[in-house]
């Protein structure tokens, strides 16, 4: 399964504090977010690797993105994730 279209914006620690996933995989997107090598820019004043506008959070290329991480999560994982998202929205 590819990564829902709705969710290619969504960093993996946005997935796990903001849908309704279990423990286990909330702490699975944790340990992915710390193997990102290029992760998300933090909002900020736009010093020390922030950005002031929030479209600079917008990069597919980070690899704290779902979509970049889709592939380690088992269908389970994926599927969860899908039924999480489409309860919340």
């Amino acid at each position: 399964m590819k990564c829902p279209d709705a969710l290619i914006y969504w960093t993996v620690d946005e997935v796990a504090e903001c849908l309704p996933v279990s423990r286990l995989l909330g702490q699975k997107l944790w340990s992915l977010l710390e193997d990102a090598e290029n992760p998300t820019p933090m909002g900020g004043d736009g010093s020390n690797g922030t950005v002031e506008d929030p479209s600079g959070r917008l990069d597919e290329s980070n690899d704290d993105k779902l979509p970049n991480v889709w592939n380690k999560l088992t269908s389970e994982e994926q599927d969860e994730i899908v039924a999480a998202y489409a309860k919340e929205y």
